[in-house]
């Protein structure tokens, strides 16, 4: 603490004694990376408490539908299609479809809203499954993120779609495996045409309704059958 208390007292003098034109553009040059990630600490914090305030307290479901500019999240036919398929009574709780999200979980996510958005979802246990791109899927399934299939909540859901399963070697060797079964195959399904170079379906290792995911997955390739 001492040595932080040193190190800004010094820089505060810096800044000070420097020209007022080359004050700005020396604070960006130095700090650009610490205001950014204040930026979107605060964008994610105010997203919070708009989002815990303005909802419902609780979701028949959630899906987050991620790198598709399809008209499938709220509101949607599709979104409407599944409320009735389920059964749920929309009045009574909320059906949450985002397809608003647009991130890659292999590449640079410091700094990205969508992506700090969606580790929220995940990390507070609020989404229920998410859909992308298979090599994406399987990034995000590195993290640990993501429910390993073998877990005995998901033995119906293994049992199904055991040919279909997409595998990821997770970074945490807590796992004790090298390959983790992480997401579904969506080939086929009525997903086909808002991913046309293919999707997979990821539960989260948090998921809130895992009695729903099954349903949902019915859906998706009765869907398409139909």
């Amino acid at each position: 603490m001492k040595r932080i208390r040193q190190w800004w007292t010094e820089e505060r003098a810096k800044v000070k004694n420097l020209p007022s034109e080359k004050r700005m553009p020396y604070i960006w040059s130095y700090y650009r990376l610490w205001i950014i990630g204040i930026l979107v600490f605060a964008f994610v914090l105010v997203w919070g408490v708009h989002h815990y305030f303005t909802t419902e307290p609780d979701y028949w479901f959630f899906a987050c539908f991620a790198n598709t500019r399809a008209d499938i999240g709220d509101g949607s036919e599709f979104w409407q299609d599944y409320a009735d398929y389920a059964g749920y009574d929309l009045a009574e709780k909320n059906l949450e479809f985002n397809a608003q999200v647009f991130v890659d979980p292999a590449g640079y996510t410091a700094g990205n809203q969508y992506y700090q958005l969606l580790i929220a979802y995940l990390d507070s246990g609020t989404l229920d499954v998410l859909v992308m791109g298979r090599e994406d899927l399987q990034a995000m399934g590195r993290s640990g993120r993501l429910m390993d299939l073998e877990d005995p909540r998901m033995q119906a859901i293994l049992e199904q779609y055991q040919d279909r399963l997409i595998w990821a070697e997770p970074l945490d060797e807590e796992y004790g495996k090298d390959l983790v079964p992480v997401g579904i195959d969506l080939s086929g399904s009525i997903l086909d045409e808002a991913y046309p170079e293919g999707a997979a379906l990821g539960i989260n290792a948090k998921v809130p309704h895992p009695a729903e995911v099954e349903t949902f997955l019915s859906y998706l390739f009765a869907g398409a059958a139909g």
